[in-house]
C-alpha cells in the first residue's frame, strides 16, 4: 500500500481480456481448425507467448493473481468467491485497479467479475453486459473508451466463454439457446473436422464436445474484435497496452483444476504500441502473477515492492 502512486507518469491505456476456460486452441498457435480472426490478428500486431502459465488453474484463485501480481498464499483468495465457497482476498491487499486508480486512471470492468472483496478490487466503474455475450460486452464499452477525457484508462474485461455451459447439455446447454448471443453469428464445427488434443480420447462424444468449445471460442473472438475496432475508431489503439489470457485451462479432464499441462499453460497475446518487432513468439516462461508488474511497469509506475511476478 505505501507504493501507491499519486499521478500518472504516463498517457498509456491498458485493456485487459481475460476468457474463461480457454487453451491455446487458436489459429495463431497453429489449430488449423478453429475460426479466430481477430486473435489471430491482435498476434500478428503484437507477441505471442508460448509458456504461459497460470498459478493455480481454477477461476477465482487465478483472477485474484492476475489482480494483483501475488500468489494465493500471499493475497488470500485460495478459491472460489461465489456461493458457498465463499473465498475473499485480504484487506490490505492493493489490487491493479485500485493502485490505477489513485494513479489518476479511469478504471471499469465489465463481464465475469468473481474476485472478492470489492473493497480490494474496486474498479470506479462497473460496464453492464452478460458476460455470455461477448458482442453486447464490446458494444457496451465503447462509450467508456470514447469517453473524451484526458485521463488514461484501465479496462477489464471478462467473457465466460468458452466456460461450459451449466446443467444438460455442456456446451451446446448455451450454444443454441435462441437469441442467447444478440450480435454473434454462430460459427459451427463437425466433430469429425476438430484437433483431438492427445491428453483426451478420440471418442464420438469427446469430438462433440470439442465442436461445441471451438464454437465458443470463435464467438468471444468476435466481441475480441468490435473491442478492437472500437479503440481503432477513437484513435485509441496506437495509445493502448492490450493483453488477452485466459484464467486456466478448457473444461475437460486432465485439464481445468489441474496443474497438468493441458490445465495451466495459456494463451497470452500482449500488443505493445511501442514495440518495433510485430507478430513475434516469445518462448519465455511466465506466470499470470507477472501480469501486474508488467502492466506497472509499461505504464512506467513504481513497483510495490511486495509483488513476486516479474516485469516482462
Amino acid at each position: 500500500a505505501s507504493a501507491v502512486p499519486r499521478a500518472v507518469a504516463a498517457k498509456r491505456n491498458v485493456v485487459l481480456m481475460v476468457t474463461d476456460d480457454q487453451s491455446p486452441d487458436m489459429g495463431c498457435y497453429g489449430n488449423p481448425v478453429i475460426q479466430t480472426p481477430n486473435m489471430d490478428r491482435l498476434a500478428a500486431d503484437g507477441t505471442r507467448f508460448d509458456f504461459a502459465f497460470c498459478t493455480t488453474a481454477s477461476c477465482s484463485a487465478s483472477r485474484s493473481v492476475i489482480l494483483t501480481g501475488l500468489h494465493n498464499h500471499a493475497n488470500g483468495q485460495y478459491g472460489h468467491q461465489h456461493h458457498f465457497h465463499k473465498f475473499n482476498s485480504y484487506d490490505n491487499v492493493v489490487s491493479l485497479p485500485v493502485y490505477l486508480g489513485h494513479a489518476g486512471y479511469r478504471t471499469a470492468r465489465c463481464g465475469k467479475y468473481h474476485v472478492a472483496p470489492e473493497t480490494v478490487y474496486k474498479f470506479g466503474q462497473v460496464i453492464p453486459g452478460p458476460s455470455r455475450s461477448p458482442v453486447v460486452m464490446a458494444n457496451n464499452c465503447k462509450a467508456f473508451i470514447e469517453d473524451d477525457s484526458d485521463r488514461p484508462f484501465f479496462l477489464y474485461i471478462c467473457t465466460s466463454d468458452p466456460h461450459r455451459g451449466g446443467g444438460p447439455g455442456g456446451f451446446a446447454n448455451h450454444n443454441d439457446k435462441p437469441g442467447y448471443y444478440p450480435g454473434v453469428k454462430a460459427v459451427r464445427y463437425k466433430p469429425e473436422e476438430v484437433v483431438v488434443p492427445p491428453w483426451l480420447p478420440n471418442t464420438k462424444e469427446c469430438r462433440a464436445e470439442l465442436a461445441e468449445y471451438y464454437q465458443a471460442i470463435s464467438r468471444l473472438d468476435q466481441g475480441l474484435g468490435l473491442l478492437i475496432d472500437a479503440l481503432k475508431e477513437t484513435g485509441q489503439w496506437d495509445d493502448t497496452l492490450f493483453l488477452f489470457l485466459s484464467d486456466n485451462g478448457p473444461p475437460f479432464p486432465g485439464a481445468k483444476t489441474t496443474l497438468y499441462e493441458p490445465g495451466a499453460r495459456l494463451p497470452l497475446i500482449v500488443r505493445n504500441p511501442d514495440q518495433k518487432k510485430k507478430g513475434g513468439r516469445c518462448d519465455a516462461k511466465v506466470t499470470w502473477a507477472d501480469v501486474t508488474p508488467t502492466i506497472l511497469a509499461q505504464l512506467q509506475l513504481s513497483l510495490p515492492t511486495d509483488l513476486k511476478g516479474t516485469a516482462l
